[in-house]
């Protein structure tokens, strides 16, 4: 990463790091034998969330290989089983990423990108801006949602932007 914080690629990437490593550290804690638990009968399950978080690496890579996303068509989605899927899974999404991120030029990412369902369209905005709000803020919202999980099933949490109560003692 530059550390110009004007440059595209920082605007698009520069959090990237830290959410990847948050990321991984809390999906490692998610416990297999509490996978089908749901906080409400209108909740995803432990599992339906792990995935979806996994999925979202995939939609980094669509939004920066594609020029429109339309969520009324099907989407690969990660069925993970057990804890081993669900981070295998996550390593490969993340590994096919980080390959869409080297392969990216300035160009691409200054490019106006698209998010549709059919006809309606919900966001048309440069595809930097879009990795940080279709990508990195989703990220980060459904990584909150899973903490309140993990802190329900008394899972001790890992720090995602400072130490957690779990981390202090």
């Amino acid at each position: 990463m530059t550390d110009n914080p004007l440059d595209v690629r920082n605007l698009a990437f520069g959090d990237m790091d830290h959410e990847i490593s948050a990321t991984r550290r809390l999906l490692e804690r998610v416990p297999e034998e509490h996978f089908n638990w749901k906080p409400h009968a209108k909740s995803w399950s432990l599992r339906e969330l792990a995935c979806h978080i996994v999925d979202l690496f995939g939609w980094h890579k669509a939004t920066l290989n594609q020029d429109m996303v339309d969520t009324s068509k099907p989407w690969p989605k990660t069925q993970a089983s057990t804890q081993k899927e669900l981070m295998e899974a996550f390593e490969t999404r993340l590994g096919e990423l980080n390959e869409s991120i080297a392969n990216t030029s300035d160009d691409t990412l200054a490019a106006e990108w698209t998010l549709r369902h059919g006809d309606v369209v919900f966001l048309r905005m440069p595809r930097a801006r879009a990795q940080r709000i279709y990508c990195i803020s989703h990220l980060a919202h459904h990584r909150g949602q899973l903490t309140v999980y993990l802190r329900m099933l008394d899972v001790p949490l890992p720090p995602s932007y400072g130490p957690t109560a779990d981390e202090q003692g």
